[in-house]
């Protein structure tokens, strides 16, 4: 497959000139976006010290971020109108991201050692990715699309242990030794640098939608937990920032409620609010992490109230 020919511009003219072909062109994007990863690994040989390869993470970081501003603009070509081919593709999308990454020997799993450090620009990358996608979705409404990834089986081929095993999105949060550890040495430590970062590369204006998208992740996970023992939710790092207590404020309206109900799985506001009744906070106690109580951030006394 030519990937030069698949690009975010030949989605935009395909868009714009409401071509036949567009499904072919979108599809083909997603994957010819996968292969180009491949470009930004970062090989240990030649890297004569820890600072050397933090360095280069970094670096890899900042190269990776056009790549995602890539992602996300084609998206939000397909977003306003809530585009069946967000629902139908984007599951599939991370599925196959997950298995690129197992194929070429990239460990996502966090860890010390100098072969999985060079792998941080990826975790940064996944992650950000992630929440902003998120973020994203929820601003167009688009919680068909949204809740088919957030529900999704995501079925990976595990060369080192020759198994495939079934993961959910959590697959794209992990833990960011170098910028969180290596990298952290201002006094006081700062409390996440994997939100410094993110909250640099953002901006202003969206930063504040990343961090709601963010506990939202955070408060779905509670449902749709992992298989991971130490680590079965999502983490919403970009807490540290939030000063808000309502995270999704339109749902006490009763339109807003009926659209986004789907990422929950219930019909009606009794069976929200029960699913609220009986669900246990994983992060209360932790201060320095602002993540409201879940029934105040999914406005649990005014759902669906209002118009």
């Amino acid at each position: 497959m030519d990937n030069n020919k698949w690009t975010s511009e030949a989605v935009s003219n395909a868009v714009l000139g409401n071509s036949q072909h567009l499904e072919i062109v979108v599809s083909n994007y997603f994957r010819a976006f996968i292969d180009q990863l491949g470009e930004y690994e970062i090989s240990i040989q030649g890297i004569a010290s820890t600072d050397q390869l933090h360095q280069r993470v970094l670096e890899g970081i900042d190269n990776l971020e056009s790549l995602r501003k890539d992602f996300v603009s084609v998206v939000e070509m397909l977003a306003p109108s809530k585009h069946p081919y967000l629902k139908r593709y984007l599951p599939g999308f991370f599925e196959r991201l997950l298995n690129f990454y197992e194929a070429v020997g990239i460990n996502l799993y966090t860890g010390t050692t100098a072969d999985v450090l060079r792998n941080d620009h990826y975790r940064f990358f996944n992650q950000y990715l992630f929440v902003s996608l998120t973020a994203l979705l929820v601003e167009y409404r688009c919680f068909d699309a949204l809740q088919a990834i957030l529900r999704a089986k995501f079925k990976v081929y595990y060369k080192s242990f020759g198994m495939v095993r079934e993961v959910n999105f959590m697959r794209f949060r992990e833990y960011n030794y170098t910028l969180n550890e290596f990298l952290n040495t201002s006094q006081p430590k700062r409390i996440s640098v994997t939100a410094d970062y993110i909250a640099k590369y953002s901006g202003g204006v969206e930063f504040p939608k990343l961090i709601k998208a963010d506990i939202l992740l955070y408060y779905i996970s509670l449902w749709n937990p992992s298989n991971e023992i130490l680590d079965p939710y999502w983490y919403p790092e970009l807490s540290v920032y939030n000063r808000e207590n309502e995270i999704l404020p339109y749902m006490q309206s009763k339109e807003y409620f009926d659209e986004a109900k789907v990422l929950f799985g219930v019909n009606t506001v009794a069976q929200f609010k029960d699913l609220l009744d009986n669900t246990e906070d994983r992060l209360q106690g932790r201060g320095l992490f602002r993540v409201p109580k879940i029934k105040t951030g999914l406005m649990y006394d005014s759902v669906g109230s209002g118009e």
